[in-house]
């Protein structure tokens, strides 16, 4: 039961980030008043989700040994902030996917 929430949360992630990473920045939208949005970067968080966990297999003195791999996922979500409008805009991107152990 927890593997397969804790699969379906990293499946969320990744959808996540492969729809943020399309655009990438938000864009000058006109607006009925006639305003462009000005976009700026306002903040940046970095933050590693435990994702998952799995098993695999090697070989020490000829003796078949099993491991577990613990992967984590650092995300970074970026605000940015409009100033003309009071408007609050966010992207979500996968940084990179971290395993606990060196294997193959």
């Amino acid at each position: 039961m927890k593997h397969s929430i804790l699969m379906t949360f990293a499946a969320m992630i990744v959808f996540v980030s492969s729809l943020t990473e399309t655009a990438a920045q938000p864009t000058e939208n006109e607006q009925p008043d006639g305003e462009q949005h000005n976009w700026g970067e306002y903040s940046t968080h970095y933050e590693t989700i435990d994702a998952r966990s799995h098993e695999y297999t090697y070989w020490k003195n000829f003796i078949e040994r099993t491991r577990t791999c613990d992967i984590s996922h650092k995300i970074k979500s970026v605000v940015y902030y409009c100033d003309v409008h009071d408007h609050t805009d966010t992207e979500i991107f996968l940084e990179e996917i971290i395993h606990s152990e060196e294997h193959e």
